[in-house]
């Protein structure tokens, strides 16, 4: 079968591969849909230092089962399936505490096991026995559900930061989970919410979600537009969806007394260290949290709110390619003509 391999930095290739055959305790899925994912665009450019080559990319994804291991139950040929694709061990200290996403002995889906890049993936008991597979509601296109797993990671972030009303939201960063992060906030009741994003391009796609106010910082100076928007006072909950160590110093000025900061987004490895001036946090009564990853509930309750229609899937998902394609999908994605590239393997 074709997929797309990690072969090292700088090396991900289009390769003929063998077919996953299924065990007694594993079950085999006929691909459908897998989004392209900022990790796979990582992996693509600089590589990661995570990854033990060679793998097949990809972990935002919906397949239909084909084949099923003599132990498994809960699943039958013709499911169509997704995943919270950080698969958990189920009895370290984190998984004890149903912090699935931060266990111990973790084995996340394309990139430290094969995954959905391809034509065929087989999923491993650990994958099924801690509930991280699950159905895809009948209702919900195989596209749409590929977008469980970032929207799975939008909703932890939000659970931790305690996104609710009468909350106004402001988000930095416009890129696709930006924009997820702006739209489940509204979804979860903020009376108000603004989205901050530096590239014209991105900008204007943004303006095809809801939204209520776009801010494009080429143009003009997010802070005073934020206090503008908010008489003065800052947004009750500033979560940065940007890798970027000015947009988290950003955060910091954006947040209203008693605020929330959430940061979701990471920032390069190689220079992490962001000077923030505590007496902030100490005298406004700032609250500031970190958000990895997504846990199966999370996913779960993605899938519901999708199939809501809560979520602008139609104006997220600007490119539906080939397998053969992928690399013009990461292309477009780089140019900011993109938001979400889904491959049909």
């Amino acid at each position: 079968m074709k997929a797309i391999v990690y072969c090292g930095v700088g090396k991900v290739e289009l390769k003929d591969v063998p077919i996953p055959k299924v065990k007694d305790d594993t079950l085999i899925i006929e691909v459908l849909s897998c989004a392209i994912c900022g990790t796979d665009v990582k992996a693509y450019n600089i590589g990661i230092a995570s990854i033990k080559p060679p793998v097949i990319l990809g972990h935002e994804f919906v397949g239909r089962v084909i084949e099923v291991g003599k132990n498994i139950s809960k699943f039958k040929p013709g499911h169509r399936v997704t995943m919270a694709t950080t698969m958990p061990c189920g009895h370290c200290r984190m998984c004890r505490q149903s912090l699935f996403n931060l266990c111990m002995d973790k084995l996340p889906v394309g990139t430290y096991i094969n995954g959905a890049f391809a034509e065929y993936l087989e999923i491993p008991a650990q994958g099924i026995e801690h509930g991280s597979l699950m159905m895809v509601p009948d209702s919900l296109s195989d596209d749409d559900g590929a977008i469980a797993e970032p929207l799975g990671c939008v909703i932890n972030s939000q659970n931790i930061a305690g996104v609710r009303s009468p909350d106004r939201v402001v988000v930095i960063g416009g890129g696709p989970l930006g924009l997820l992060q702006a739209e489940t906030s509204k979804a979860r009741g903020a009376i108000s919410t603004i989205l901050i994003q530096r590239s014209k391009k991105r900008s204007v796609l943004a303006k095809k979600f809801n939204i209520d106010h776009v801010i494009c910082s080429e143009e003009s100076d997010p802070l005073k537009e934020v206090m503008d928007l908010t008489n003065g006072e800052g947004a009750d909950v500033v979560i940065n969806a940007a890798p970027d160590k000015t947009a988290v110093k950003l955060a910091f000025q954006l947040v209203s007394k008693a605020g929330r900061i959430s940061l979701f987004a990471s920032v390069p490895k190689d220079d992490p260290f962001v000077d923030i001036d505590a007496n902030l946090i100490h005298y406004g009564q700032i609250s500031v949290f970190g958000a990895s990853d997504s846990t199966p509930q999370n996913h779960f309750d993605a899938l519901k709110l999708l199939t809501a229609g809560k979520i602008s899937t139609s104006a997220l998902i600007t490119h539906t390619l080939g397998l053969e394609d992928f690399f013009k999908g990461i292309e477009a994605i780089q140019k900011r003509e993109a938001l979400k590239v889904v491959i049909k393997p």
